[in-house]
């Protein structure tokens, strides 16, 4: 892609829940972060949460952090319930820059002297949270790579890209419980996993980092066709950087977040933006079921120099 040109894409994205349960459940209350949050390069158009059975009680509002939450009771019997998120979503292709101007040993310096209201707030995503531990062993995991004459978004572009190649990616090794200083020693896990071990080495450091959740668009291999429900829900990390504001990476994919990446929540952890959180009566043994489908609906490719006019 040309730097003269840049894209813009809509995206419809389907999550789909069903809980069923050995026996009926009498009453539920639950929390939902299921409605996609207006961001940098993101805007929301359309929304929807379908629930089965129908609940007594529904309301919307929204976190400490922004993000859109929807509460809603149940207060009858029910064997099974259904949560059905759809939207539709459009991204703007973020600008990369690839140099901050500053050392990243300058990083404490120019974080001090940001008295930004976003700056302000950025320290907010310092302190250790229930899933991201501050510990020495984050600072000796990045010694091998540790330079702080380096420009600052070099450097985090390189320890990104060491969280990517240090920590296994595989599935069904950890749960959404797992402590980023286990995962750490284990050295495997998944999406959500490596953004806490990302999270952890730079709070550790003393710069602000923050848990996303989100989506990703999956291509399957050539010649295959993608399976309806194959998707799932992702997770990466936003850093914060004195003089640009937040930037995101994706140490799963060893990237910057770009178009493909669709921002749901954001918090200190996955504990402060789960999709679905709440409490039953009743209702036994239960099982989950989770489908994801995200779709490119349709890209524009606009000329940078005739929409700056």
């Amino acid at each position: 892609m040309s730097n003269d040109t840049f894209r813009i894409r809509e995206y419809q994205v389907s999550h789909k829940t069903h809980y069923r349960y050995s026996f009926s459940a009498s009453l539920c209350h639950n929390q939902l972060h299921l409605r996609p949050r207006e961001a940098q390069d993101q805007k929301l158009l359309h929304a929807t949460v379908d629930i089965g059975p129908e609940p007594e009680y529904r309301s919307q509002g929204y976190d400490s952090f922004g993000n859109p939450i929807e509460f809603y009771s149940i207060e009858r019997t029910h064997q099974e319930m259904i949560v059905h998120s759809k939207c539709s979503v459009e991204r703007h292709e973020p600008v990369h820059r690839w140099f901050a101007g500053y050392r990243f040993g300058e990083f404490a310096n120019a974080l001090r002297e940001d008295r930004t209201q976003q700056g302000l707030c950025s320290e907010e995503f310092l302190s250790p949270s229930g899933y991201c531990s501050i510990d020495s062993e984050f600072v000796e995991f990045l010694k091998p790579i540790w330079d702080p004459n380096r420009d600052t978004l070099e450097m985090l572009d390189l320890i990104n890209k060491h969280v990517y190649s240090s920590i296994q990616y595989q599935p069904l090794s950890t749960d959404v419980t797992t402590r980023s200083i286990d995962t750490l020693r284990s050295r495997r896990g998944v999406c959500q996993d490596l953004a806490n071990v990302l999270i952890s080495c730079m709070r550790t450091v003393g710069i602000p980092a923050r848990y996303v959740s989100g989506y990703l668009l999956t291509v399957p291999p050539p010649g295959e066709s993608k399976l309806v429900g194959s998707d799932a829900s992702h997770a990466w990390v936003g850093i914060y950087v004195p003089s640009f504001g937040w930037i995101d990476w994706d140490p799963t994919n060893n990237m910057r977040v770009d178009l493909d990446h669709i921002t749901l929540a954001w918090g200190r952890d996955y504990s402060d933006v789960p999709p679905i959180r709440g409490v039953f009566v009743g209702g036994g043994d239960t099982s989950l079921q989770v489908g994801v489908d995200v779709m490119l609906a349709k890209e524009t490719v606009l000329d940078r120099s005739k929409t700056a006019e």
